[in-house]
């Protein structure tokens, strides 16, 4: 489906350009407080390797469309086709910035056998690691440590640092096997 008019070039051009400005504000902007003795959970290699490449290569093509185009006989579809593909990158752009902050918003942290992290309404939790009832990873790949009242730890198991919690985990609460659901 072609985009009406001769004004979606610029539009996608800012698209992409603010898609790609925005990541790094947003996220220093945004990031949990160093905790001082704390191991924390940030964001992975994985996580910046789809964010920078989806805003590189939305940038890229959204340049190609609004100032390089093509001469070839069939140059407008072309341009079409790389208009949503620059589109469908720069929307991976900000799901992935989406992810990236909601790790960083969770502030998860762990000294010796305690772990602390954000509830959804934003009210930081404290709990022993003992206290963990059952470890089990979702079909998403995620973890999810439950407590005894309910309450949910999930834990991305590619962000920087869930490794080393997961084994605290296993080694201090005694729950060895995860299962999934």
């Amino acid at each position: 489906m072609p985009l009406p008019g001769p004004f979606w070039g610029p539009i996608l051009a800012g698209a992409a350009g603010a898609a790609t400005a925005a990541v790094p504000g947003w996220l220093i902007a945004s990031g949990s407080q160093a905790m001082a003795g704390w191991e924390r959970i940030r964001p992975g290699a994985m996580h910046w390797t789809g964010l920078v490449l989806s805003a590189a290569l939305a940038a890229l093509i959204g340049y190609v469309v609004c100032f390089v185009g093509s001469s070839r006989a069939d140059g407008a579809t072309q341009m079409q086709i790389a208009g949503w593909m620059a589109l469908a990158f720069a929307s991976g752009t900000v799901l992935s910035l989406l992810h990236m902050r909601r790790i960083v918003r969770a502030g998860i942290g762990w000294r010796d056998s305690t772990v602390r992290f954000r509830a959804s309404d934003g009210a930081v939790i404290e709990r022993p690691i003992t206290a963990i009832r059952s470890l089990r990873q979702n079909g998403t790949g995620w973890f999810e440590a439950a407590f005894a009242d309910g309450t949910l730890l999930r834990i991305d198991p590619y962000a920087k640092g869930a490794d080393a919690l997961l084994q605290s985990i296993f080694d201090i609460s005694g729950k060895g096997r995860t299962t999934k659901f």
